[in-house]
C-alpha cells in the first residue's frame, strides 16, 4: 500500500504556490484600480476639503457639488508688474438659501489686496481684519441672514473664500485683485496663472490638510471647470512674438498694448496658463526703477541685472550632483514622462570629471547607488537605463527624500561644486517644514529645483531654490525638454555673485527687502523693494559683491526712476511680509512675527496667513436654513489620480489586506486536512 503521509504537505505546497501565482496576477490590477478608481456621481465630501474654484451644497447625505458657471482672468502687465483680477460667477439653482465655500490657487508671489462680491446690482466691498476676528464677523452675519464673504489664505499660493446667504436663483460674482512681478530669466520674461493645483499629500506635518486637499473631477465630467483669460502686455518696449508652452494662443495689438488670449476662447481649468516673451532688442536690461509716493514715504522697486557675462566662472571646478526625482502617484501620467526626459537630459550634461547619484522617492526613498559615481564610468549608462524604467505611484514624502539627500551630500567631496537638483511637482501640504530642513541642513551645497507637470506647486519650488541659493525652472511638457534643460544647465554654469550689498547714494536710510540679498547668477535679476523717507530721491545705486575672480561692483542706477500709479507700495508690503514669515524657518519668535505681519497687512490691506478680507451687507436679505455648497475642481491635465484614495496616497494597506485574506483562505482549506492526518 502506498504511504499517504507526504500528500497533505504536498497539497499545502501546491496551494501556497497557487496562491502566490494568483497574488502576482491580481496585485498589479488591484494597484491600478486603487490608483485610478472609477468616477461615478459626485460623492459627499468633507466640509474642509474644498478644491480649486469649488462650492459645496449640504444635503442629508453629505456635501455635493454645485457647478461653476464662469471663471474669468485678466492680467495687466505694466513694465515689470502684473495687476491680476480673478472673477468667479456661481448660480444657486436650488430652492434653498446656500452658503458657498471655494478654494483656488493664485500665483505664488501674488499680493491679494481687494475682494468684492456682487449679487445682482449690489456690491459688497471687503475690509481687512485679523483672521479670527474676520471669521467671527462672518459667522455673526451668516447667522443674522446678512450676505457676507470671507477670504482666507491657506498657503501663500492657495486661498479659501466663503460666501453666505445666497438666495434661490441668485447669481453671485466674487472678484479678487492681486499684484505680482513678472519673471525674468535667460533673456526672456514670463508669467503664469494657475487654473488648478496638484493634490497635496498629507505627511502629518500640517494640521490643516483638510483645507487644502480637494476632490477632483474627471476631464470628461459634465460641468468640468473652464476659464476665459486675457493678458494685456505693455512692456514699454517692442516685443518679439509671445509664446505659450501651455495653450494655443492668439495675439492682437491695441495701440501700444499686446492682447493675448487662448485660441479656443474658454479652456479647461486643468493646468497653469503660461506666457513668455522677449524684447525685440537683443540686449538685456541692466536696471529698472519704479517709484510710488505715499504719505508715509517714497516706495521704490528695483530690478537689477548686473553684467556678469565677462566675469570668470571658474568652470574648471568639477561638480558633484545629487538628482532627487519624485515618483509618487501625483506624478503619474505625462508628469513622470517629463521628469524622466528631464533627468535623462541632465545626465547627458555631466562632464567626465563630474560625479553623480540619484535618489527617487514616493512614500519611501531609494538610491541608485550608495555613493557618488564618476560620470565617465559605465554607471552612467546603467543610470540612464534605470531612469527609463521608473514608474510613478505611492505617497509624496519629500521630507524623507530631502533628509536623505542632505545626509548623502555631506558624504561627498567638499572640494567639488556640490549641488542637489530636485525634480518634483511639489504636491505636499507641509511646505514650512520642508523649507526649514533646507535652511538648516544644506551647508555649502546648493539646491536647485525643476518643477514638473501641468500645475506644480510653484511656491514650494521657488522657495526651496531660494533657501538653497539655487535656481528654479519649470517643465510642463515633454516637447522641447532638451532645450529647457540645456538652458537650465547653462544658467547653472554661469558666474555667481555672492556677498551682495547695496549702497543707496544720497539716501540716509532705507528699509529694504529682501533684507538679506541672495546670491545672483549671471542673467538672473535681483528684485529689491525699498521704503525711503518722504521726499527722498534715488540718484545712484551701487551693487557690490564677490565672484570667483574676487570683489566686483556695478553702478546700476543714474536716475530717479519712473513713477507708477500704484503697485510699488503693495509690492514692498508683500516683500516685508515674506521676509517676516521666512524668519519662521529659522526659529524666529512666532508671536513677534505675527504681530509684525498684522501691522503691515492692516496698513496696506493685503491678505496674509494672519489676516483676512471680510465683507458684510448692512441689512438681512435671507431667511431660513442655510445649506453649504461645493463644486469639484479640475484634475490636472494627464493625472490619473481620481476618486476617494487620498491624492498622492498609497494603496499598500488594501493590497496587504487582500494578501492576508488569500493566505487565510488557503490555510482554512488545508489545515483540516492536516488535522485529519
Amino acid at each position: 500500500m502506498t504511504p499517504a503521509g507526504p500528500r497533505p504537505i504536498a497539497t499545502l505546497m501546491k496551494m501556497l504556490v497557487l496562491l502566490s501565482l494568483i497574488w502576482n496576477l491580481i496585485a498589479p490590477a488591484l494597484a491600478q484600480e486603487c490608483e485610478r478608481p472609477e468616477a461615478g456621481p459626485p460623492a459627499p465630501v468633507e466640509a474642509g476639503a474644498a478644491g480649486s474654484g469649488e462650492l459645496l451644497r449640504k444635503t442629508p447625505g453629505g456635501l455635493v457639488p454645485l457647478p461653476v458657471l464662469d471663471l474669468r482672468v485678466s492680467l495687466e502687465v505694466t513694465g515689470i508688474l502684473v495687476h491680476g483680477a480673478l472673477t468667479q460667477r456661481f448660480r444657486n439653482p436650488t430652492p434653498e438659501v446656500i452658503e458657498c465655500v471655494y478654494v483656488f490657487p493664485l500665483p505664488e508671489r501674488a499680493a491679494v489686496h481687494r475682494m468684492e462680491m456682487r449679487i445682482g446690482e449690489r456690491r459688497i466691498v471687503s475690509l481687512i481684519r485679523e483672521r479670527e476676528e474676520a471669521r467671527q464677523v462672518y459667522e455673526k452675519a451668516r447667522q443674522e441672514g446678512r450676505k457676507t464673504a470671507l477670504l482666507e489664505q491657506e498657503r501663500p499660493n492657495l486661498f479659501t473664500t466663503s460666501a453666505a446667504n445666497i438666495n434661490p436663483g441668485e447669481t453671485i460674482e466674487v472678484s479678487l485683485e492681486y499684484l505680482q512681478e513678472i519673471v525674468y530669466a535667460g533673456g526672456e520674461f514670463s508669467l503664469s496663472f494657475p487654473l488648478t493645483f496638484t493634490p497635496r499629500f498629507a505627511t502629518g506635518g500640517a494640521r490643516d490638510n483638510d483645507r487644502v486637499t480637494p476632490p477632483f473631477a474627471r476631464p470628461d465630467a459634465a460641468g468640468f471647470p473652464r476659464a476665459t483669460l486675457v493678458a494685456r502686455i505693455d512692456a514699454g518696449a517692442p516685443l518679439q512674438a509671445v509664446q505659450s508652452d501651455s495653450h494655443a494662443i492668439v495675439t492682437r495689438r491695441d495701440g501700444n498694448v499686446l492682447l493675448v488670449e487662448p485660441r479656443d476662447g474658454s479652456v479647461p481649468a486643468d493646468r497653469d496658463f503660461h506666457l513668455r516673451w522677449r524684447p525685440l532688442l537683443a540686449s538685456e536690461p541692466r536696471s529698472t526703477l519704479f517709484t510710488e509716493d505715499r504719505a508715509d514715504g517714497r516706495y521704490v522697486l528695483l530690478m537689477l541685472l548686473p553684467p556678469l557675462e565677462n566675469v570668470g566662472a571658474g568652470l574648471g571646478l568639477p561638480t558633484e550632483t545629487l538628482f532627487v526625482l519624485d515618483v509618487s502617484g501625483s506624478m503619474d501620467g505625462p508628469s513622470i514622462e517629463q521628469a524622466r526626459a528631464a533627468l535623462l537630459a541632465a545626465l547627458d550634461r555631466l562632464r567626465p570629471g563630474d560625479t553623480f547619484n540619484i535618489l527617487i522617492f514616493n512614500h519611501a526613498v531609494t538610491a541608485f547607488r550608495t555613493g557618488f559615481l564618476p560620470a565617465g564610468s559605465p554607471d552612467l549608462e546603467e543610470a540612464r537605463s534605470w531612469v527609463r524604467r521608473l514608474r510613478a505611484d505611492g505617497g509624496t514624502r519629500i521630507d524623507l527624500a530631502l533628509q536623505r539627500g542632505l545626509d548623502l551630500i555631506k558624504t561627498g567631496h567638499p572640494d567639488r561644486a556640490q549641488r542637489i537638483i530636485f525634480l518634483t511637482d511639489g504636491g505636499v501640504d507641509d511646505e514650512d517644514d520642508v523649507l526649514r530642513m533646507v535652511r538648516a541642513g544644506l551647508g555649502a551645497a546648493r539646491l536647485h529645483a525643476l518643477g514638473i507637470g501641468p500645475a506644480p506647486n510653484r511656491y514650494l519650488m521657488r522657495k526651496m531654490a531660494e533657501a538653497g541659493q539655487g535656481l528654479c525652472e519649470f517643465i510642463s511638457t515633454t516637447s522641447g525638454v532638451d532645450n529647457r534643460v540645456d538652458a537650465f544647465f547653462a544658467r547653472l554654469s554661469r558666474p555667481v555673485m555672492t556677498d551682495l550689498e547695496l549702497d543707496w547714494e544720497g539716501v540716509a536710510s532705507a528699509e529694504i527687502y529682501p533684507s538679506r540679498l541672495p546670491d545672483l547668477f549671471s542673467g538672473e535679476p535681483l528684485f529689491v523693494s525699498a521704503r525711503l523717507g518722504a521726499g527722498h530721491s534715488v540718484r545712484r545705486v551701487l551693487l557690490k559683491g564677490r565672484t570667483h575672480d574676487g570683489p566686483i561692483g556695478f553702478d546700476l542706477i543714474a536716475e530717479d526712476g519712473n513713477p507708477l500709479e500704484s503697485g510699488v507700495a503693495v509690492r514692498w508690503a508683500r516683500a516685508r511680509v515674506e521676509s517676516l514669515t521666512d524668519a519662521l524657518h529659522e526659529n524666529a519668535d512666532p508671536d513677534a512675527v505675527r504681530r509684525a505681519v498684522i501691522d503691515v497687512s492692516t496698513a496696506f490691506g493685503i491678505v496674509t496667513r494672519y489676516t483676512s478680507l471680510v465683507a458684510v451687507e448692512e441689512t438681512p436679505s435671507a431667511s431660513g436654513d442655510v445649506r453649504l455648497v461645493k463644486v469639484p475642481s479640475g484634475i490636472p491635465l494627464g493625472s490619473t489620480l481620481l476618486g476617494e484614495l487620498p491624492q498622492g496616497g498609497t494603496d499598500e494597506p488594501l493590497l496587504f489586506l487582500v494578501g492576508i485574506l488569500l493566505v487565510c483562505s488557503g490555510a482554512a482549506w488545508v489545515l483540516p486536512v492536516l488535522r485529519a492526518r
